[in-house]
């Protein structure tokens, strides 16, 4: 991209505040997800990463979602508690455990993903097409960030 191309500081400011209002409209605090465990972003993202990944390991999920291990640690013992996710021993080790989803995280996922996608069919098809269209733009845009902020904080 030239530098006659390159979006300026005030349409990146706008698409960081389009991103974070979209984000706020699709909170999973709604009363229609009132029976679901509440969870910090923290737990949202070991939750996530845990469900796309069953039996990942803590350190793996640490690298995975950018989290220090002390906090995804803390994350996965809430999320225990509430039900969410078991510990299950690796098998020739000890010492180190996979997670897995319980029934009742992949209802909550199932439920929350109804919600998202009752919400977005209120949207035109034509403005929806070209967000889905978006999504691998956005998802890379995520991983940049992501990986900048590990670099910047070092091993966690």
């Amino acid at each position: 991209m030239s530098s006659e191309d390159a979006p300026t500081s005030a349409q990146l400011a706008e698409l960081a505040d389009v991103v974070t209002e979209l984000a706020h409209q699709l909170d999973t605090r709604s009363p229609e997800l009132r029976d679901v465990v509440p969870l910090t972003g923290t737990e949202i993202a070991v939750i996530r990463q845990i469900h796309r990944h069953p039996r990942s390991t803590p350190s793996q999920i640490a690298d995975a979602t950018g989290l220090r291990r002390s906090n995804v640690s803390t994350a996965i013992r809430a999320l225990e508690a509430g039900g969410l996710v078991v510990r299950d021993q690796l098998e020739g080790n000890a010492r180190s455990v996979a997670l897995v989803p319980t029934a009742q995280a992949s209802t909550s996922v199932a439920r929350i993903n109804a919600y998202w996608t009752t919400l977005l069919r209120e949207v035109p098809d034509d403005v929806l097409a070209e967000a889905v269209n978006a999504t691998p733009v956005l998802a890379a845009i995520a991983e940049a960030i992501r990986r900048r902020s590990e670099g910047a904080s070092g091993p966690g």
